[in-house]
């Protein structure tokens, strides 16, 4: 083996080896994150999330209708309606 193939030999052996120690940081670091998550079943977590928006939704399609009903007595706008709960219109 010449010198220069024996040097790109050694460089290559070098990136190898620093890349083998970032995939172990990388792994002790999905680890660390792995530890860190209430529920590592990605479609678990999926589904709970979907069940929370929708409660979420229900909550404020609820919150819309009452507004609007009191906008409805009163007479005046579901504008005003909102400014008076300090809700804005896109919450």
């Amino acid at each position: 083996m010449s010198q220069l193939e024996a040097r790109k030999m050694a460089h290559l052996e070098g990136k190898i080896a620093a890349l083998e120690t970032q995939i172990e940081e990388t792994k002790v670091k999905l680890d660390a994150a792995a530890a860190r998550l209430k529920n590592p079943d990605p479609h678990q977590t999926v589904s709970n999330h979907i069940k929370l928006l929708r409660r979420y939704n229900d909550i404020r399609d609820i919150g819309t209708s009452l507004m609007g009903v009191i906008a409805n007595s009163r007479q005046v706008p579901m504008k005003r309606v909102y400014e008076e709960f300090h809700v804005d219109e896109k919450d």
